[in-house]
């Protein structure tokens, strides 16, 4: 749990830093310190300017300068060499729990400016994993470890350089504005629907077949075709008759029911109910989902699985964002 002075902290770069999903890295967002190689030149530096004034050493002294004007060197190119790149954040992939989750982000410098360095001394540091991972230009997949399921907040990530010399490090805190959404674990289960007319608990759990037609194209019309299957608008432009071939495609639809999959523990059957969801999506079949109070009305598509997949996610769990 997060400590008063943590709290504060993030309040300020939240305030300093606007959570964004792309950043122009500049004066505003970037912070600069010397290393401990850099503080600890900055403390030779003082000892040979203290020796050289009260010995009245120019040797020291000259050297003395010269160690002073790659340190100022040094703070320059580190600071022009880091705020010249962009970055930004893509949304998240669909992962499964307990699976390496990565976090996509893009890198480039401005164009307007030539390269002082490589991009490969520059590194994105996740401070929850403590995961190091060096960015090279263009689209880098960064590693955030294993999640539980659910919607998790990433946070911050923090990208940094110590180039060059080592003697300062310029750094900063984006936060990523993406929710990171973890499914439950396909875990492959015997198929238990209810039909679509059932209610309560009692009766059938047997899924109904139903059928459908999918146009695969257009064919030279025969005697035997049905009628409707003619395709007047080819027709009309003086194209002959064609007929339109449909292959019937059989399926299954019913309700998914939570009740009907706890046997063993509350994660094992919404494992399973991830499995049927994966599954049933894939052969285009027609579902519901019962999570207790929560229904999802019966339907198919991408974009239904996916309301499937998020509220298994989140079943019984406080959703971010």
């Amino acid at each position: 749990m997060a400590t008063w002075k943590e709290k504060r902290i993030d309040q300020w770069l939240t305030k300093r830093i606007p959570p964004n999903d792309q950043y122009q890295l500049n004066v505003k967002n970037t912070f600069i310190l010397p290393t401990r190689f850099g503080w600890a030149m900055l403390g030779l530096i003082t000892c040979l300017f203290v020796l050289g004034t009260n010995y009245q050493n120019n040797v020291i002294l000259m050297f003395c300068y010269f160690v002073f004007a790659i340190q100022l060197l040094s703070l320059f190119h580190c600071y022009t060499s880091f705020v010249q790149y962009h970055v930004s954040f893509r949304e998240f992939e669909n992962y499964y729990a307990n699976e390496n989750t990565y976090l996509r982000v893009s890198l480039h410098y401005n164009p307007n400016r030539s390269p002082l360095h490589a991009l490969s001394n520059i590194a994105i540091y996740y401070k929850d994993h403590k995961r190091y991972s060096y960015l090279a230009d263009g689209h880098n997949n960064i590693d955030l470890g294993k999640f539980k399921r659910g919607s998790h907040s990433i946070g911050r990530v923090s990208i940094e350089s110590i180039f060059p010399f080592g003697l300062f490090k310029c750094w900063t805190h984006l936060s990523v504005p993406f929710v990171l959404l973890v499914y439950p674990t396909p875990l492959p289960s015997p198929l238990k629907l209810r039909e679509m007319n059932q209610k309560g608990d009692d009766g059938n759990k047997v899924g109904v077949n139903t059928s459908s037609e999918d146009l695969q194209g257009l064919r030279t019309y025969r005697e035997t075709d049905p009628i409707h299957h003619v395709s007047w608008k080819h027709f009309a432009k003086g194209q002959g008759l064609l007929t339109r071939d449909f292959s019937e495609r059989a399926a299954v639809s019913g309700w998914l029911d939570l009740a009907d999959y706890i046997h063993s523990d509350l994660e094992t059957a919404l494992s399973e109910l991830t499995y049927q969801v994966n599954a049933l999506s894939q052969q285009g079949s027609l579902f519901g989902l019962s999570l207790g109070k929560h229904q999802i009305l019966p339907n198919h598509g991408v974009d239904h699985q996916s309301q499937c997949l998020k509220a298994l996610a989140n079943y019984q769990l406080k959703a971010v964002g």
